[in-house]
């Protein structure tokens, strides 16, 4: 009978012991971090050979009378502008701006990397709108350059035309 006892005894504690040990578990449990900071814009306008007779766009973050050569922090999307090389020849189109996304979160809470910054500077020349070598290039015909390598994202489109084409905006820069 005493036997008996101490089994029951036995099995109760080891119970008690089986209870209190998975109680008290812990359980990890894979949390991602949080994600990284988007990259932010940055935009200017600069010029090569003569300063332009005037420029305008219609990017709210470019001031009136932007200092030529100076980036401005801008936000993302696709803006109208026209510059002129004199009172009547100027050219006018489209400029893209958009950010590198953050990465996401990693294991354990690790945070993402941050999205590298991009910087675009519109560079107006009398000769060929903007300044890069291009061998398409044909007069009258819209220009369109673009880069994404994954430091640089951008695209440009432009269009040479005169005041008898096209009716221009008031400028924001002025000689």
């Amino acid at each position: 009978m005493a036997k008996h006892l101490v089994m029951k005894k036995l099995i109760i504690n080891l119970g008690i012991i089986l209870i209190t040990g998975l109680s008290s578990c812990v359980y990890v449990v894979d949390t991602p971090g949080p994600p990284g900071r988007n990259g932010r814009a940055f935009f200017g306008v600069d010029y090569e050979r003569f300063a332009p007779y005037s420029y305008w766009d219609n990017n709210p973050s470019i001031p009136f009378e932007p200092i030529l050569g100076h980036y401005y922090q801008t936000g993302t999307g696709i803006f109208d502008f026209e510059y002129f090389v004199n009172a009547t020849d100027y050219y006018y189109g489209t400029y893209e701006v958009w950010i590198n996304p953050g990465g996401p979160g990693g294991s354990y809470g690790e945070p993402g990397f941050d999205g590298l910054d991009t910087y675009l500077m519109l560079v107006l020349d009398p000769y060929w709108g903007v300044s890069e070598w291009r061998d398409s290039y044909k007069t009258g015909e819209p220009i369109v350059i673009e880069r994404n390598d994954g430091e640089k994202q951008y695209r440009i489109t432009m269009h040479p035309a005169t005041t008898d084409d096209r009716a221009a905006h008031e400028p924001k820069l002025t000689q």
